[in-house]
């Protein structure tokens, strides 16, 4: 009974009110916090506040770190905890703001004997779209930026720096998605702080081979405008997806902890030098502060930033890539005219290929030509000890494509590795990527070049070239060491006759005639006389004229079977 007469009881009290004994467990709630929560006595009498559940916030909805319980809180530290902003999900699915003072009542010894916590219904001040959210902004941006920064110069570091940044500042699902130099594919990265076995789901999706682009991307890189749906039921969100995806859905359940009754989806292209590039998506459970305009705004700031920053990255991949690839194709020609062993050349090929192509092994296979079978000559990479026991008909499968069809042949689909003969052995190896290229010397088949990756690759029109100048370097030491073992031949037999003198050439010339006859081509021959290669084959073709032959074969034997050299 107070001075004015009036009695409250506990439950009468206006406020929302919870004790909590020094365990973190909640004793008692009074009606108003029964309200507030959404639940019976008896569903909140006895439970911990540690599986409360609670998101605690600052006023902008930033998650705290360490996301500690208010009460919690109080009795670890035995203070009073005041104004903390918490999300609070209740059991009907729906979300509600609470600001609260948790207040620690303490015994004659100090320690904590239970909390005592008002709980106030902030969520339509937190979430009214006219009140002002100083920082919102403004704190991402300039968090993700520096992350940015920080990143390595690759296009999968950058994404995977800003996306993991921003699931930690705003809770949801974000996913970015780069568009590849054939942009009918696209890398996809997905972080979520709090479920990262969803993250992990929607990246497995984009790593099937011939994989279909997400719809709402797609339609947003079309467009190059944002895409903002605050609230859509989960049910209706799968239906306007690609039908592979909703098959891959089916198949596939994702790992959802809860069921999922509405999401809200923003989505905004990422921009670089006037050209879309990608997007970048936040993806999140329907909550009592809903995406609107305002997070438009600096979700595109942010897609802008890190399509910039991709774009440099993968100039500097692509930049390095060449010069990589350049010192190769080098380092090819010099084993190519430094060593007369072809098995070594070839490892050198092979080595430059696994390196250069980022594949996991590589082989040669030449044309055996007394039998007119694919023998196997060199090989790297390979876990099995059994790939020398293949001979294969030029026919045989994809193999057998390239040779006839005289171009490069790529596979990237596991289901066509069936009409390989050594399909069995590229199931214990795991491939699931394969390439090849024809060798052709002297407009003759000589052989074909393979490589295989144990992960599906996305060959680009460089990486194509680069297996065809390989190619060409490993048909040109094939044709180099037929030509070395027929001039052998060939000396033999034209020792017995006598010698004609050398008809007149001028110094530079019998010099040239000299590598011609050692089957160095003229790139090689250009480098040794530090001449153009332009006019090295200026020079050929006097000889030819002079010495009355067509071509540089006939050239070569001519000047061996006359005992030139």
């Amino acid at each position: 009974m107070t001075s004015t007469g009036i009695s409250l009881d506990f439950d009468d009290l206006p406020g929302a009110l919870v004790v909590y004994d020094a365990d973190g467990r909640l004793t008692r709630a009074n009606q108003s916090a029964l309200d507030l929560l959404g639940a019976a006595a008896g569903e909140l009498t006895g439970s911990s506040a540690a599986d409360a559940g609670w998101l605690v916030t600052d006023a902008a909805g930033w998650p705290d770190a360490e996301n500690l319980h208010p009460a919690l809180a109080a009795i670890r530290t035995r203070l009073p905890q005041r104004e903390v902003i918490a999300r609070v999900s209740r059991p009907d699915g729906a979300e509600v703001w609470v600001q609260v003072d948790a207040v620690p009542v303490t015994t004659s010894t100090g320690s904590v004997s239970h909390v005592v916590a008002t709980l106030v219904n902030a969520t339509r001040i937190l979430t009214d779209n006219r009140l002002p959210h100083p920082g919102y902004a403004d704190r991402v941006v300039n968090e993700v930026t520096e992350q940015l920064a920080g990143a390595r110069l690759d296009p999968q570091a950058i994404l995977s720096a800003a996306t993991s940044t921003l699931s930690r500042l705003r809770q949801g699902t974000w996913v970015a998605t780069l568009l590849n130099k054939d942009p009918r594919t696209s890398r996809v990265v997905a972080s979520n702080d709090a479920d990262p076995q969803v993250a992990a789901y929607i990246e497995s999706i984009q790593l099937r081979p011939g994989a279909p682009p997400f719809t709402i991307s797609t339609r947003v890189i079309e467009t190059g405008e944002p895409m903002l749906i605050p609230s859509i039921p989960f049910d209706e969100f799968i239906a306007i997806l690609n039908p592979e995806v909703r098959e891959f859905l089916e198949k596939n359940a994702p790992p959802l902890g809860s069921p999922v009754r509405f999401l809200g989806v923003l989505v905004a292209p990422m921009r670089a030098r006037g050209a879309v590039v990608g997007t970048l998506g936040l993806f999140e459970r329907r909550s009592s502060n809903p995406l609107a305009e305002r997070d438009v705004r600096w979700v595109q700031t942010i897609a802008d930033r890190i399509g910039l920053a991709a774009d440099n990255a993968q100039l500097y991949v692509d930049a390095v890539s060449r010069l990589e690839r350049l010192t190769a194709l080098r380092s090819v020609g010099l084993a190519i005219s430094a060593n007369p062993d072809m098995r070594v050349t070839m490892r050198v090929i092979l080595d430059q290929a696994v390196a250069g192509l980022g594949v996991d092994a590589a082989d040669i296979l030449m044309v055996d030509e007394s039998d007119g079978m694919l023998g196997l000559i060199a090989s790297t990479g390979f876990r099995s000890t059994s790939m020398p026991d293949f001979r294969l008909s030029v026919a045989e499968g994809l193999p057998g494509q390239a040779l006839a069809a005289r171009r490069i042949e790529t596979v990237t689909a596991l289901g066509a590795f069936s009409q390989f003969r050594r399909r069995s052995l590229f199931a214990r190896e795991g491939f699931k990527s394969y390439g090849a290229v024809p060798l052709i010397a002297r407009d003759k088949l000589a052989g074909v070049l393979e490589v295989f990756h144990r992960s599906p690759l996305q060959p680009d029109e460089e990486w194509l070239g680069f297996l065809d100048a390989l190619g060409s370097e490993a048909a040109i030491a094939i044709d180099n060491a037929s030509m070395a073992d027929r001039l052998k031949h060939g000396a033999a037999a034209g020792s017995l006759k006598s010698k004609t003198p050398l008809p007149p050439l001028s110094r530079i010339e019998t010099e040239i005639l000299a590598y011609v006859v050692e089957g160095l081509p003229n790139r090689v021959i250009a480098e040794k006389v530090h001449l153009s290669q332009h006019t090295i084959k200026f020079h050929v073709g006097q000889m030819l004229d002079k010495l009355g032959v067509s071509n540089r074969t006939e050239l070569a034997r001519k000047a061996t079977q006359e005992g030139w050299f």
